[in-house]
């Protein structure tokens, strides 16, 4: 439950050494800059800013992105299991920065850009010709020049096409006729003459009968010549195509190299977009940040090899608060993702990481309660983070989940529902049923209240966890009345309400212990109940302490001590926790659900016990996926409401130092 403590620290520089300082400072990963100055003169800012990219402008590096994505054409398709879990590249330091020297960028550009023009072009001509040959489609076979029809001398020559069914009224039209060329799926390819003074009424009688003339522009042959001219040119095109995607293709051997020199500007960029944190005059550069104080050292070493460098250690300024960054085991490592999803804890209170590690598996396999599905999940797991070489804490939060998974399902007897029930069992293997009965405590359809009083108490367990770790944060950060009033008081209460319920035969009642008898002495419910009102008094006295007069300060209390937080809330808090009841019972009932339904087939003949397998994999994997679902969010609920709500203390601001990005290499020393 660590945050890292943080020093400020001050650096001071001569400009010569800057940029290789810079560079080796990003490749360190150490320093969370820090606004050092109110402003900056725009020119020496824009200087820096620029000065990064070296010889490559903005657009340039946009032109090697837009490289890389013409190249990625002509690349091996990757599965998208492959594009997901394929980790960066790893390169060592060295042999990255001997790669981008020698790695000759722009002429692959050059080359790419051009290719990818020509490209451009002749896939634009081959539109145009497909365009007018779909115009032409009809007017295929027709071999006489109709390109010379138009207006000439007193009469006028249309060439178009009519439906065939209008022929009969254009044969009767007396102030026009017309020369069928040929027929073809009900319409008529024909040539129209009449003569000038008529041309008005032809062209009304015309469009009744959806007469469409033929677009004669750039026409300077028969239709059937040109037809066939652009089909050789779009042979012609094809294979000018195919040529240069095989040229295009023989550069992909260069990508893995482009990635690098994209990778490379990506943080000369990021270099450069922090450019306003620190100051720079003719001769000298100065910058302010945060590092962990067991960085200090590193640091150290790092300004050794610069013989114009220096730091010092400085006070943070006024209102200035030091960045965020978790410090837990590598175990408890990817349950930071869940604190991250909520906010940043303030820099002076609690990272929940670890504790919420330890209740986050266990409710996450009580919502599934099946350790077949446990298995699948953990194997699952597993593999993707052999692929991602162990990155991704999610991956990781799977494979935990799915090993609680196991043991959870095992105690309640389910693999993969009753598949292996010890009584008329729907697949005869004694081995797992022996396992199955073994390890079992108890089956949740049977004994639904054993299930219901586990969730309570460890939702009874979760919230006073979550009290004691706000006493213990509220003391670090010197707010003692906050962790007397807001937490100490209402771990007392609510200890104090739960052993007076389990000292009297409420609880015998309510079936909240097995058996006939309290599982309290009852001599404890008069100490309990006295602690209970001294800590009442405290709540309603004090609970309300920020209000201005003394009526809202005691109406605020009284609130606080029954419904602002008080009594009612926290008893809805532990009752919330039987959603993980819930949740694993219905994991169990459709689990049996679909191995009865999927060996009733099995009676059917021939395809019976194929279509049971079909039921079973297909049903089982459905359960699994929407349970799956269902139990992260509602676990990850009960942990940001249930838990969360009785200690944290947002606002905090994320760690992140200056370093290099790894979308497509990672630089290792």
């Amino acid at each position: 439950m660590a945050i890292s403590r943080m020093t400020r620290v001050l650096i001071a520089g001569h400009l010569s050494q800057f940029e290789v300082f810079m560079r080796k400072l990003q490749l360190a990963s150490l320093l969370h800059l820090t606004d050092i100055s109110e402003e900056t003169p725009r020119e020496a800012r824009d200087g820096v800013k620029n000065s990064f990219l070296g010889d490559l402008s903005p657009e340039g590096f946009r032109e090697l992105e837009e490289v890389k994505e013409f190249l990625e054409r002509f690349r091996p398709e990757e599965s998208f299991l492959k594009k997901v879990f394929t980790p960066p590249r790893l390169m060592r330091t060295d042999k990255f920065f001997n790669l981008i020297e020698s790695f000759d960028a722009a002429a692959l550009k050059e080359r790419v850009l051009g290719i990818k023009k020509k490209m451009q072009v002749l896939g634009s001509d081959r539109e145009a010709l497909a365009q007018e040959n779909e115009r032409l489609g009809i007017w295929r076979h027709v071999s006489l020049p109709v390109f010379t029809s138009g207006e000439g001398g007193r009469a006028v020559i249309m060439a178009g096409i009519l439906k065939s069914a209008y022929l009969p009224a254009l044969a009767g039209a007396d102030i026009m006729d017309y020369e069928l060329l040929y027929e073809e799926d009900e319409a008529a390819v024909i040539v129209i003459a009449c003569l000038s003074e008529n041309l008005s009424s032809c062209r009304s009688m015309l469009r009744q009968w959806e007469f469409q003339e033929l677009d004669t522009a750039g026409l300077n042959t028969s239709p059937r010549e040109k037809y066939h001219e652009n089909i050789m040119r779009i042979d012609a095109i094809e294979k000018e195509l195919k040529s240069l995607a095989r040229e295009a293709g023989a550069m992909v051997k260069d990508y893995d190299n482009l990635l690098a020199v994209i990778e490379h500007y990506s943080n000369l960029e990021r270099r450069g977009s922090v450019f306003r944190y620190w100051l720079t005059t003719a001769n000298a550069f100065v910058m302010a940040g945060w590092i962990r104080s067991d960085d200090l050292p590193r640091l150290t070493l790092l300004v050794r090899e610069f013989d114009s460098v220096t730091f010092e250690e400085t006070e943070p300024g006024k209102g200035e608060s030091p960045p965020v960054c978790f410090e837990n085991m590598k175990l408890f490592s990817p349950f930071q993702l869940i604190t991250r999803l909520y906010n940043y804890p303030s820099y002076s209170s609690l990272d929940p990481s670890a504790m919420t590690s330890f209740f986050f598996v266990i409710f996450f396999g009580l919502c599934l309660t099946d350790a077949g599905y446990g298995l699948i999940l953990s194997l699952t797991a597993l593999w993707a983070l052999k692929k991602t070489r162990g990155q991704g804490d999610i991956l990781w939060i799977a494979l935990w989940g799915g090993l609680a998974t196991i043991v959870l399902g095992l105690l309640t007897g389910g693999i993969f529902g009753d598949l292996f029930r010890s009584t008329d069992p729907f697949i005869n293997a004694p081995a797992l049923t022996a396992l199955r009965d073994r390890f079992t405590w108890f089956d949740p359809m049977l004994e639904p209240m054993v299930f219901f009083r586990l969730v309570l108490f460890l939702g009874l367990v979760q919230v006073l966890t979550g009290l004691v770790m706000g006493i213990y944060s509220n003391i670090r950060q010197g707010l003692w009345l906050d962790a007397v009033a807001d937490n100490l008081s209402w771990l007392v209460i609510v200890s104090s309400l739960v052993i007076i319920l389990f000292a009297s035969d409420l609880c015998v009642q309510m079936a909240l212990v097995p058996g006939d008898r309290p599982l309290f002495d009852s001599g404890l419910v008069k100490p309990a109940g006295i602690a209970a009102g001294i800590m009442a008094l405290v709540v309603f006295f004090f609970g309300g302490r920020d209000e201005e007069t003394m009526f809202f300060r005691l109406f605020i209390g009284f609130l606080k001590l029954l419904v602002l937080s008080g009594v009612f809330s926290y008893l809805g808090d532990i009752l919330s926790y039987i959603r993980l009841m819930a949740l694993g019972m219905v994991t169990a009932g459709i689990g049996m659900a679909i191995n009865t339904i999927a060996f009733m087939m099995t009676g059917i003949p021939v395809l019976g016990y194929l279509m049971a397998a079909v039921v079973l994999v297909l049903g089982h994997l459905f359960n699994m996926a929407i349970n799956l679902l269902g139990g992260f969010v509602h676990t990850l609920r009960l942990q940001y409401v249930e838990f969360f709500s009785k200690f944290f203390t947002g606002g905090g601001k994320a760690f992140t130092p200056l370093a290099y990005t790894d979308r497509y290499v990672k630089i290792i020393e």
